[in-house]
């Protein structure tokens, strides 16, 4: 070999030029070899070399692809065009359950710690997985995390972060219980939130009824119960006619009956932008 050339950096190019055209297990397992190679280099001497300079480590990869939307030259050809944003948040006793989900996606989905606990970027190279991702998680979650979900290319992944980060704090605003949710599950919500005015008008709307506990729970309570009188009774112990009085006054309160349809979807989206802005 002429001096001065690298066999890690021809290595570099081979592995970038294979991957153009390889399916996603081996793109994923291409990576992996490099990272390896890559450490391997860093370890027998004291320079970055080529193999170490064109590799990130995964969560770092993931960081910069949520920054951005792009990634080093080098990785670009091991990476999918198609990706599942996925936020999770677990509660402290939930983390080991968090771990097994995301391990069990193999070498090429992308995880990186977040604000809202953990964001994994799963591979969706035909654009058909979502759904079925998004079924598998339901399982392997098994009810005991949230996660938010946004399918994007790989230069929307930004994007998709965000509103996957939205869809969460939606979630958890509107008391919903641990699980997969996206977009379409929040619609209303979603859309009221994209735009500031109409959350602020919600938000004046309800805030006079937060100053009363009582009233606010059992707003809360009602939508909790699909807007079912009978339920929402049982579920606060009190009878049907106290439930009917608080309705009353909630309707005095806000201008809106929570038991028409148009009243019920404005207090409910009401409801859950307010909570989704003052939340930690």
């Amino acid at each position: 070999m002429p001096a001065g050339e690298s066999p890690t950096g021809e290595l570099a190019e081979l592995i970038g030029a294979l991957a153009e055209s390889a399916p996603p297990g081996v793109r994923a397992r291409l990576r992996v070899l490099l990272e390896n190679a890559a450490r391997e280099q860093a370890e027998q001497a004291d320079t970055i070399g080529p193999l170490e300079a064109a590799v990130h480590p995964p969560a770092e990869l993931a960081a910069r692809l949520i920054a951005d939307g792009t990634a080093p030259p080098h990785l670009e050809p091991l990476l999918a065009q198609l990706y599942v944003v996925t936020v999770l948040q677990a509660g402290p006793r939930d983390q080991g359950e968090l771990a097994d989900a995301l391990a069990g996606y193999g070498q090429e989905t992308l995880v990186a710690p977040c604000p809202s606990g953990a964001v994994a970027l799963i591979p969706d190279d035909d654009g058909e997985r979502t759904s079925r991702i998004v079924q598998e998680l339901g399982r392997r979650l098994r009810g005991r995390v949230w996660c938010a979900v946004a399918g994007r290319a790989r230069a929307e992944i930004p994007d998709g972060y965000r509103e996957a980060v939205d869809v969460l704090k939606l979630a958890k605003a509107a008391g919903s219980e641990p699980g997969v949710y996206g977009r379409d599950d929040f619609l209303v919500e979603y859309a009221v939130s994209q735009h500031e005015a109409v959350a602020d008008n919600l938000v004046e709307i309800i805030r006079p009824l937060m100053a009363s506990t009582v009233l606010r729970e059992t707003l809360g309570v009602l939508i909790r119960a699909d807007y079912n009188r009978s339920r929402a009774a049982k579920d606060l112990y009190i009878h049907r006619s106290t439930l009917d009085y608080r309705l009353r006054r909630i309707e005095k309160i806000t201008g809106h009956n929570p038991m028409t349809g148009r009243g019920a979807q404005l207090l409910g989206a009401a409801m859950t932008v307010y909570a989704s802005r003052n939340s930690a």
